[in-house]
């Protein structure tokens, strides 16, 4: 018999998907019998696997050690990716980090996520960054992975949003689900920005393209994007945005703004030649999020957007 006290790492989660992350080679089936028949208990009674642990829980699996053995042992958890993405990933800066989630800046030309086994990203340096301080350990990681919540766009910079432990992960997810959390970008866009201050217009997504298209709201597969726009410094030539999202689509700030008639400097998919060509990558930089009202976090304007308003406006102190 084995006894298992929850964590705090573990708590919040339904019972029946934490013993699938505890004995991820026994079958669901066999779990829920293994409930009915008080094989498997939660803090002495017998359970559905529907509730909700929380800390100090005691879960009890009444399995011999050879059949215990047999089924907590999942796909062994190759470290070296982690370690190697922590060791090699460069200018990635940890804005924020309590006990359930942990927000990083983090710079243009970085993946959120990978996009190929060969690829290193935030999350993989994530955990490399939780195996290095001890917070996890590869047994761990068998039950529970910390993961990006959100994603940035890898030529986009700035604030992203990662769970520690699963009760970070709803958290974060609760967050983003129900729009209970405030998102704030600066863009640098090309001419002198008179836009509207709040926008509501109608996108479908492009598959082949991967770009939205904006459609009549009554258009089939039809999804409404919000955005607030707010103009912090303009010139003839360029103009400093500061953006809020209300609605959270891919690519939502870049198309909304080229729609508008606003590309962003440097943006190769939704600018026209001439704006796309005057900057590296895109001058999009998310700059401020606001999870609750003692965590309200900024990330600094990076280097390559700065140059290019100092350039144009002189001393950022007057801009922001």
């Amino acid at each position: 018999m084995k006894q298992i006290t929850v964590t705090n790492d573990m708590a919040s989660q339904r019972l029946d998907k934490y013993l699938q992350r505890l004995l991820p080679s026994c079958p669901k089936s066999l779990i829920y019998k293994q409930l009915r028949k008080k094989n498997i208990t939660l803090n002495s009674s017998k359970a559905t696997g529907n509730e909700f642990i929380k800390a100090g829980d005691v879960i009890s699996v009444f399995f011999s050690d050879e059949t215990y053995e047999k089924f907590s042992s999942g796909e062994e958890i190759n470290t070296n990716v982690y370690e190697k993405a922590y060791s090699t990933i460069k200018g990635i800066e940890k804005v924020y980090e309590d006990d359930r989630i942990i927000l990083f800046n983090k710079p243009a030309n970085v993946l959120s996520q990978s996009v190929n086994r060969s690829d290193m990203s935030v999350n993989e340096y994530l955990i490399g960054y939780l195996l290095n301080k001890g917070s996890v350990t590869p047994e761990s990681l068998q039950k529970f992975k910390p993961s990006v919540c959100n994603r940035l766009d890898r030529n986009t910079s700035g604030l992203i949003l990662c769970s520690k432990t699963f009760e970070g992960a709803r958290y974060l997810s609760d967050k983003i689900k129900e729009k209970d959390l405030e998102k704030y970008y600066l863009a640098i866009v090309y001419g002198r920005f008179t836009g509207p201050a709040i926008d509501v217009k109608y996108v479908v997504k492009d598959e082949k393209e991967n770009k939205l298209r904006f459609v009549p709201e009554d258009a089939d597969g039809a999804m409404m994007i919000k955005t607030r726009f707010e103009a912090i410094k303009c010139s003839d030539n360029i103009s400093l945005v500061k953006v809020r999202l209300y609605t959270g689509k891919s690519h939502q700030i870049r198309a909304h703004l080229s729609h508008l008639g606003y590309p962003i400097l440097g943006d190769r998919k939704y600018g026209n030649q001439k704006t796309a060509n005057s900057a590296e990558r895109q001058m999009l930089h998310s700059y401020r999020t606001v999870l609750e009202d003692d965590i309200d976090l900024t990330a600094p304007i990076p280097g390559d957007m700065k140059r290019i308003l100092l350039k144009e406006f002189g001393e950022l102190e007057e801009i922001l």
